[in-house]
This record gives C-alpha cells, sequence and structure tokens, in this order.
C-alpha cells in the first residue's frame, strides 16, 4: 500500500526518500545481477564479480549485467515508486505529457548541433587541474567505455544502445527531471536553481570529473526541454538520441569507418572554430523553443 504521507511531506524529507530508495534500489538489483552472473558462470563468476577486468570478455559480460541491473534498480524502478509516493497521478507528477511535434524536431536538432559545443566545453574542462584521484576514476571509466563499445556484431550494438542509451535515458531523466528537478524547485523557490542543482547531480553522479562541464550543460539543456515542454518524453528522447549518437560514433571509430579526430571535432584540437559556432545556433534554437514551449501553453 502506497502512503500519502509524503504527498505533503517537506523538499528535504522528499531528498531524502529519493536517495534511500535509490540506493536501496541500486543495492537489490546489484544482488539481483550477482545471483544471474553466479547462476550463468557458476563458481567462476567470484572472480569476476571480485576483480572485473573489462579486457577478459567473461568478465567484460558480467559487468554489462551489474550495468543493466544498477541502471534499473537505480533510477528506472525507485523513479515510479516515488512518483507514487509523491501524487495520486503518478505518471502526470513525472511529466508524462503527449510531445507537441514542432518542439521535438526542434529539440532533437538541438542535441544534434550541440555536439561540437559539447565537445569545445569538454577540451575547457580537460585543462582544469584536477587531483589524481579525479583523473585515475576518468581514466578507468574510459577504459570501461572503450571496452564496451568494441563489439562486433549488430546485436552488440543493440545491446550497448539498450544499456547506454535506452536505461539511462529513460533512468536518470526520471530521478534528475521528473524529481530532483521538482524538489529543488519547491525547495528554493526558484526554477532556475532547481535547473542548475539537478543539473549538477546528474553530472557528478556520472563520478567523471574531467567530462563534469559538458555534462552539466546537457542537463541544463534536458531540464529547459522538460520545463519548456511540459513533457518528460521529450528530454528523454533527447538523452536517448546523444547517448545513441555517441555509442554509434564510437563504434564506427573502433570499426575504423570514422576517423579518431571525429570524436573531438569543435573541441579546442579540432576545428575549434565549429564549436563557437555550434554553441551560437544551440542558443538561437533554445531561444525559438522557448518560444514554441510558450505558444503551444497559451493555446492549450
Amino acid at each position: 500500500m502506497i502512503s500519502t504521507y509524503f504527498r505533503e511531506s517537506s523538499p528535504a524529507m522528499k531528498i531524502t526518500l529519493t536517495l534511500l530508495f535509490c540506493l536501496t534500489g541500486m543495492l537489490i538489483f546489484i544482488i539481483i545481477g550477482s545471483i544471474v552472473v553466479f547462476s550463468v558462470y557458476g563458481s567462476a563468476a567470484l572472480s569476476y564479480l571480485s576483480n572485473p577486468n573489462p579486457l577478459v570478455p567473461e568478465a567484460l559480460a558480467v559487468l554489462k549485467i551489474l550495468q543493466i541491473c544498477q541502471g534499473i534498480g537505480m533510477f528506472i524502478v525507485p523513479g515510479f515508486i516515488l512518483a507514487m509516493y509523491f501524487s495520486e497521478r503518478p505518471l502526470k507528477y513525472l511529466g508524462f505529457n503527449r510531445i507537441n511535434l514542432n518542439l521535438g524536431i526542434l529539440a532533437l536538432l538541438t542535441i544534434i548541433v550541440a555536439f561540437p559545443a559539447i565537445n569545445l566545453l569538454a577540451s575547457i574542462n580537460e585543462m582544469v587541474s584536477m587531483p589524481q584521484w579525479m583523473i585515475d576514476l576518468e581514466q578507468k571509466a574510459q577504459v570501461l567505455t572503450k571496452a564496451f563499445m568494441k563489439v562486433n556484431s549488430f546485436g552488440g550494438l543493440l545491446l550497448n544502445i539498450f544499456m547506454i542509451a535506452v536505461l539511462p535515458a529513460l533512468g536518470e531523466e526520471l530521478i534528475f527531471r521528473g524529481i530532483l528537478q521538482k524538489i529543488f524547485t519547491d525547495l528554493t523557490g526558484k526554477v532556475v536553481w532547481g535547473v542548475v542543482i539537478s543539473a549538477m547531480l546528474f553530472s557528478g553522479m556520472h563520478m567523471q570529473f574531467q567530462g563534469f562541464l559538458p555534462r552539466f550543460a546537457l542537463g541544463v539543456l534536458f531540464s529547459y526541454f522538460y520545463i519548456w515542454s511540459g513533457s518528460l518524453w521529450l528530454p528523454i528522447i533527447a538523452h536517448f538520441i546523444n547517448n545513441s549518437i555517441a555509442i554509434i560514433g564510437y563504434t564506427l571509430i573502433y570499426k575504423g569507418n570514422l576517423p579518431a579526430e571525429a570524436e573531438n571535432v569543435g573541441g579546442l584540437g579540432v576545428m575549434w572554430p565549429l564549436g563557437i559556432m555550434s554553441f551560437a545556433l544551440v542558443i538561437i534554437l533554445l531561444w525559438k523553443i522557448k518560444g514554441e514551449g510558450l505558444r503551444i501553453s497559451k493555446i492549450e
């Protein structure tokens, strides 16, 4: 039975409950994932779990199983349960409303156009001096990401899209835009602070600090897509498209069908003027998205 107590509770209580549900869900689904791993690999699973080496195919498969379980347990399941605790109309509370076609096209165009600007932010971020432990985390994440991307079949590519695009797009938008952005907006009384804080948490959660700035920018972008459209579907789809393009790009680079420099186009080292042009175009498109959102809300 879902309690109605938390529907009128303070933002601080809702933040605490969100953190509790996300951590609990992650632990439960990691245990479920571990059970799956043991059922598939038997006693060998112990070595894969205790010392996962992404360069070993079996260990990489274990990491993928755990990644999928973590995505479901940490974000997706808690997101829907929290919405039921916070509102008698959970889907409405989260923002699962119909998307306007014009807004959808503009948002998807913005995501595609934004890639050079995101690369420019990433290259600026890399110039910031950081402690060694942050650099080590970034390097470990890059090794794991590259291992995930090295697939030799269409099925492997689809699995990556499901694991790195579908699950994060749904789960992270549920928690960071559908839940936390609302809570921090209520807590501060300012929409902009709800956007900034949720975007900072979104970026920090990835624990890849050399990429903090571009992820923060994407978080802000997704937040305003949500605000101006009134639909959580828009940031979910935009998030999915962003991650899918990155996955396909990595795969093409690995296959040798795309030069490695393509990954950094728009950054300080590769065609940086394109990054500045990208910034300008993104601002123009955001202005149009805001105007279209206001026009639609007046009509409705």
